[in-house]
C-alpha cells in the first residue's frame, strides 16, 4: 500500500500576486521506503507535506491514502484518518507545555488506538535510541530546541502508524543526534512503514531510498534505491531496531 497523489496544485495570493506553492506535483510514499523531498526555504516542501497528510486541501489534484480519496472526506474524517495512519513531526515546536516528555509521547498512541501499556514500552525503547531517556519526566519548557525535536520524533513513531512524515527532522541538531534520528527513521522504514522527510540537510538526503528535489513548487526525481533515476547515492544498507539498541549504527 502507499499514499498516492496526482497533479497537486496549491495557490496562494500575496500582495495581489498569485503564485503556486505546489505546482502540478505527483508523488508516492510507498511502505518500507524513505522518501526525501529536498529544497531551499520557500520551495513548497512544507505545503506539500501538509497536503499529503490531509491538513490542507489542494486546489487541484487528489491524494489517496491506501486507496481512500481525501477529497471525499469531511475535515473530521480527514483528521481521524491522519491520526490513525500518519505520525507527524512538525517543523515548529508542538509539544504540550503542561505535560511531561513521557506524557507528550504516550499521548500520540491514543490517537492511533494503541494500548497505553504498549505505548509505555515503546517510549522506553525510543527514548533510549534517541538519547532522551533522562528527559522523560521533565516539562518542555526546560528542553533545548534539539531535545524538543527528538521528543517530537519519539512521539510520532510511538503511535505505530503506517506512515511517518517529518518536516526538517534534523533541524537544530548536531551530527551525532541527527544520525540517531536517521537511524530510528531507517528502522521504521525497514519495518514496513512509509517515511516522508522534508529537508535541506545532506545527511537526510544520503539516507533516502527515493530522493526528489523541489524548487518553485515543482518536484523533480533525483534518485531511487534501484539506481534507475540518476546515481547521486548508492543503495542504502538495512538495519533493525534491535541492531540499533546494540549500538550498531549506520
Amino acid at each position: 500500500m502507499a499514499i498516492e497523489s496526482g497533479n497537486l496544485v496549491k495557490q496562494y495570493t500575496r500582495r495581489n500576486r498569485t503564485f503556486r506553492a505546489v505546482d502540478d506535483v505527483s508523488i508516492s510514499i510507498p511502505e518500507g521506503k524513505i522518501v526525501v523531498v529536498s529544497g531551499s526555504s520557500g520551495s513548497g516542501k512544507s505545503t506539500l507535506l501538509n497536503i499529503l497528510s490531509g491538513m490542507i486541501r489542494p486546489d487541484e489534484g487528489n491524494v489517496l491514502i491506501e486507496g481512500k480519496d481525501l477529497a471525499g472526506l469531511s475535515v473530521r474524517e480527514r483528521d481521524m484518518l491522519r491520526g490513525k495512519k500518519i505520525g507527524i513531526v512538525p517543523q515548529v515546536q508542538s509539544l504540550i507545555g503542561g505535560l511531561t516528555v513521557r506524557e507528550n509521547i504516550v499521548l500520540q498512541g491514543t490517537f492511533s488506538g494503541k494500548k497505553s501499556e504498549s505505548s509505555s514500552d515503546d517510549v522506553r525503547i525510543y527514548a533510549e535510541l534517541l538519547g532522551i531517556e533522562e528527559l522523560l519526566d521533565v516539562f518542555p519548557n526546560s528542553l533545548s530546541g534539539g531535545e524538543m525535536k527528538r521528543v517530537a520524533v519519539a512521539r510520532a513513531i510511538t503511535g505505530d502508524h503506517e506512515y511517518i512524515f517529518a518536516d526538517e527532522p534534523t533541524g537544530e541538531l548536531d551530527p551525532e543526534n541527527a544520525g540517531k534520528i536517521m537511524d530510528v527513521l531507517r528502522s521504521q522504514a525497514d519495518s514496513g512503514k512509509g517515511v516522508l522527510l522534508i529537508t535541506h540537510d545532506e545527511l537526510v538526503e544520503s539516507r533516502a531510498d527515493i530522493l526528489y528535489s523541489m524548487a518553485g513548487g515543482k518536484v523533480t526525481p533525483v534518485m531511487t534505491n534501484t539506481g534507475d533515476v540518476g546515481d547521486s547515492h548508492p543503495p542504502l544498507p538495512l538495519k533493525s531496531q534491535n541492531d540499533l539498541l546494540k549500538g550498531e549504527h549506520l
